[in-house]
């Protein structure tokens, strides 16, 4: 009777440890108590917070905020599970080391006998990957309506265009009066010209720069791009730090389409540090994922959350003279590599954009995948 009870125990004991390994190899989980005191964080919480069991014992849930969410977010999900209710959605939190990461969760109260709660048990899955394709497809979607719309008014646009500017240099030359006015119609018609290249560009960026793949050196690129800006840098008290990996491996690109990318992310990373500050440019190999990586760094002024969905969209922009289209057609370019680009910012802190391309080895294996 005693070793029956006492095998029945170690059994039961043994399905907890199995369900316990399971939860930890598939879920991040915690328990807080009813004042939401983090009371447990299982391994795969600690792992992805980068803060070790002790120091998230103890804490409440606002060690892992990212600032993302309002106030009304979390008064909605309290007001859920303080009443008994189960509170499912997405969280984006943010890790010790600053890393941003998105949460889909499903917080349990459990509750006494009087069916008030006691604890609460959250289940989370890591949709960081997911996010960001989700939000690679809209913008994806978006600059090929633009693209389609671009081409139309660009044709349209260049040529009364052309000759609004012969007319207006004809009027110059045939007298002085007004000369600063006629300037200034100049100055904006080439303001009006340079959108249009944009609208061009954003249409048909290969007739533009002639796209054309070769097996290229990042850090070479990388290189020419920083000794390129490291003029405007210096002049706007901006130091540029690299951190880039000695064994980057070689990649199939267009290099005078990346480097325009490159370009114009130090160059508005430049013009987000008006008083100065440290501009950062790292490259890594991700070998898991057969991904070169490179990060944009700024400690620049940064972009409110509420904004920060809305970068990277047609004329939206938060410069006083930008059309909005730059960022667009990086995303573009990134695409046609078969790339992705993200944008990470926090007000005050300043903005990262890490930009993933394949490798020679892994467009070599999508395109037999293809075959």
């Amino acid at each position: 009777m005693l070793k029956d009870a006492i095998r029945s125990m170690e059994e039961a004991l043994k399905q907890i440890s199995d369900i316990n390994f399971a939860l930890d190899e598939a879920l991040i989980v915690a328990i807080t108590d009813v004042r939401g005191n983090i009371i447990f964080a299982n391994t795969k919480f600690c792992e992805i917070s980068k803060y070790s069991r002790d120091e998230l014992l103890g804490q409440n849930h606002r060690i892992i905020n990212s600032s993302y969410h309002s106030k009304e977010f979390f008064r909605d999900m309290w007001r859920t599970i303080a009443q008994g209710g189960i509170w499912r959605g997405e969280i984006r939190n943010q890790a010790k080391d600053g890393t941003l990461y998105w949460m889909d969760t499903t917080i349990v109260p459990c509750l006494d006998e009087h069916k008030k709660p006691y604890q609460y048990v959250s289940f989370r899955i890591d949709i960081t990957e997911r996010k960001k394709a989700e939000e690679f497809l809209r913008r994806s979607d978006k600059i090929s309506a633009v693209a389609q719309l671009a081409s139309g008014i660009a044709h349209e646009i260049r040529n009364p265009l052309a000759a609004l500017k012969w007319s207006v240099q004809l009027l110059q030359s045939d007298t002085d009066a007004g000369s600063d006015q006629v300037n200034m119609i100049l100055s904006e018609i080439d303001r009006i010209d340079n959108i249009v290249n944009e609208f061009m560009l954003l249409a048909k960026p290969e007739k533009m720069h002639g796209t054309h793949l070769e097996r290229k050196d990042l850090r070479s690129i990388l290189d020419a791009v920083i000794s390129l800006m490291n003029y405007q840098a210096n002049r706007s008290k901006v130091q540029i730090a690299m951190d880039i990996n000695p064994d980057l491996p070689a990649i199939m690109c267009d290099q005078n389409q990346l480097k325009q990318v490159f370009i114009n992310l130090i160059k508005n990373a430049i013009e987000a540090m008006p008083d100065g500050g440290t501009l950062t440019i790292a490259a890594s190999y991700d070998e898991d994922v057969d991904l070169a990586k490179v990060r944009v760094k700024d400690q620049g002024t940064g972009i409110p959350p509420e904004l920060l969905s809305k970068i990277g969209e047609p004329f939206y922009t938060t410069k006083d003279k930008g059309t909005g289209l730059g960022l667009m057609i990086c995303h573009q370019i990134i695409q046609a590599h078969k790339g992705r680009m993200s944008i990470e910012s926090k007000p005050n802190e300043g903005t990262t954009i890490e930009i993933e391309l394949p490798t020679t080895a892994s467009l070599m294996t999508a395109d037999q995948k293809s075959i």
